[in-house]
């Protein structure tokens, strides 16, 4: 009986670690480029606790146009390559902004890489000129070539990490994969990839489950209140 006790203590804290997930894909419903995280939950025979398995999925999102220059979409495989003080990370979100001193910057304030490195936007050291992005990344200000966006693929999605501020870092076992002919737009964004109705459909499947956990400790509960009563009344 305390071994099925421990069981379902250790269901209902999984339960609640998939509650969280959930909860955090939906407030994160409206981040651009932002990839949902997936909870499975595995109940082995010989173990009180089921093991709490999240995976993030990396399936494209809708793309929605903006009509801003400096925002990027990429449709289909790859990244963009950010520089951040511990090192390059990786992102889909697309909505670049200009520093004071021309450089390309994510919303967080970090360096967008190109294939040169930081991407200067300013011709004349004051401000940038006109800014066309082909599909390649090739960026261009006023029909000058300035640098080509460093578009970063990899073999096993599954060694990205978040690590905040929507960008992602690779393990070191990952290799690298070229992405020879990137589909990047310009003056779209790449919307979540969260459905709002399937995240409330997960989170009432994992309220019902929780309920139902519950349901079954306040029965054994009830049960072993009774056997201790029992005992004691024939003592």
């Amino acid at each position: 009986m305390d071994v099925n006790l421990e069981k379902l203590k250790g269901t209902m804290i999984a339960q609640l670690r998939k509650n969280d997930i959930v909860a955090n894909n939906l407030a994160n419903i409206n981040i651009t480029g932002y990839k949902k995280d997936v909870v499975f939950l595995e109940v082995l025979k010989d173990e009180t606790n089921p093991k709490v398995n999240i995976q993030t999925d990396f399936s494209q999102g809708s793309l929605k146009q903006t009509d801003n220059p400096l925002d990027l979409a990429i449709s289909g495989p790859g990244f963009f390559t950010i520089e951040t003080d511990q090192g390059e990370a990786y992102t889909r979100d697309g909505h670049f902004t200009v520093d004071e001193q021309g450089v390309l910057r994510t919303s967080g304030g970090n360096a967008v890489l190109g294939q040169g490195g930081w991407i200067n936007l300013f011709t004349d050291e004051t401000k940038a000129g006109e800014v066309n992005v082909t599909r390649l990344g090739d960026i261009y200000v006023n029909d000058t070539l300035i640098d080509t966006l460093r578009i970063t693929d990899f073999e096993d999605y599954s060694g990205l990490r978040k690590i905040g501020e929507n960008l992602f870092r690779v393990s070191p076992d990952v290799g690298f994969r070229s992405v020879e002919e990137p589909n990047v737009l310009q003056g779209n964004l790449e919307e979540s990839n969260v459905s709002a109705v399937q995240e409330m459909v997960n989170l009432i499947e994992i309220q019902r489950q929780f309920e139902s956990s519950q349901r079954i400790v306040k029965t054994i509960d009830r049960a072993l209140g009774r056997a201790v009563n029992q005992v004691s009344r024939f003592r």
